[in-house]
């Protein structure tokens, strides 16, 4: 009987390694499918197609059913593949970043100092194609700008969380500097000067001493203004060193911004949560009642409870006349439990409360803008 059951034991163990192997090599064949899957999604990404094919996965489907031989049953092998191609897709959209285009402009800087030149990053035409590609799940994260250290708030920034669900997932003070780009670098053929409105705005006094009588008209990136003036030579344009780079122009005159210390504030967005790092910011959005006092306890607790508030920003709501959002910074997370409680106690003083996110508090902004 030993010699029976330690036979018995034997066979087991031989086809437990058996199956231990064949484990080892499926997982090798997953991660190598989902690598070849991975650089399928670039090409994809370049050519401007989505990651879904249904079609290809509807014909991928059926010509797995027609080569199983069992003894796994067709619904089986569909419901495997379908997890497999499912973790596909996934990894085609891991990192892919939105951001305010074209490439070169401020915020395509940006989000490559955030995300440290890994993932793909891809272009949008306005800041609010970026919040819809985040909702829509298109995009993991988004660069928007959200405000300026000279301009104040980017207002269309805030109204867009009004709109979309989205969190806030980080936050990086970007050091802003303006050149003058053209295509000859000759500062006597310019006839207009095209640019982002901030970025006209943060030039103005250096345009009106130094370019007096010249047209200016606003585009909406600074990058954009470069590629303008590509194909326009008496056209200059308001952008970043970078730009000149990318789009071939010469330098005519370089920071020409009105302050020495411009600096953006530039977030990225998310469907994701963050969690706490022991240095972090919320920032919740808020609506009152119209009646005295209502905002003062609304933000009572906040005293109360001794958080330190780094900002407040009203929007007009577009809603009823005169009624306005809140939008608020302050320091903490939503984990902590200070936070959390003190967020419970505004509730009843609100009208409306919406929590767009904890996490990581930005740097001081101390990189050249070329970098």
């Amino acid at each position: 009987m030993d010699v029976i059951k330690k036979d018995v034991e034997d066979r087991l163990s031989s086809l437990r390694a058996g199956i231990d192997s064949i484990d080892a090599q499926i997982l090798h064949l997953i991660n190598k499918r989902l690598q070849i899957g991975k650089e399928i999604g670039l090409i994809k990404d370049e050519k401007g197609a989505g990651v879904l094919d249904q079609g290809r996965e509807k014909r991928l489907l059926e010509r797995l059913a027609r080569l199983n031989g069992g003894p796994a049953t067709e619904d089986l092998v569909r419901y495997l593949f379908n997890v497999i191609m499912t973790a596909t897709r996934e990894i085609q959209k891991a990192n892919r970043i939105s951001f305010l285009g074209p490439v070169a402009s401020y915020t395509h800087i940006a989000a490559l100092n955030l995300f440290s030149h890994s993932g793909r990053f891809i272009e949008q035409g306005s800041i609010r194609d970026i919040f819809m590609e985040i909702e829509k799940k298109n995009c993991n994260y988004g660069v928007v700008p959200v405000e300026n250290s000279m301009e104040g708030a980017v207002n269309h920034t805030l109204d867009l969380f009004s709109e979309f669900d989205v969190s806030i997932t980080a936050e990086h003070y970007q050091r802003i500097s303006h050149d003058l780009l053209s295509l000859s670098g000759d500062i006597a053929s310019i006839k207009t000067i095209y640019s982002h409105p901030q970025a006209l705005a943060q030039c103005r006094g250096w345009l009106r001493k130094n370019m007096p009588g010249i047209e200016t008209r606003e585009v909406s990136s600074t990058s954009r203004a470069a590629a303008l003036v590509a194909d326009n030579p008496q056209g200059a344009a308001v952008a970043s060193r970078r730009a000149a780079h990318i789009y071939g122009l010469k330098v005519v005159a370089s920071r020409i911004e009105d302050h020495v210390s411009n600096i953006t504030r530039f977030l990225s967005i998310g469907g994701e949560k963050k969690q706490p790092t022991g240095n972090d910011k919320t920032s919740i959005m808020f609506a009152t009642s119209h009646v005295p006092g209502a905002l003062f306890m609304a933000l009572e607790p906040v005293k109360l409870a001794g958080l330190n508030m780094v900002k407040l920003e009203s929007r007009p709501t577009r809603h009823q006349n005169w009624s306005y959002y809140f939008f608020m910074d302050f320091e903490g997370h939503m984990a902590d439990k200070n936070v959390f409680d003190t967020v419970a106690k505004m509730k009843p003083h609100c009208l409306y409360l919406k929590n767009l996110g904890s996490y990581p508090a930005g740097q001081p902004a101390v990189e050249d803008y070329e970098k």
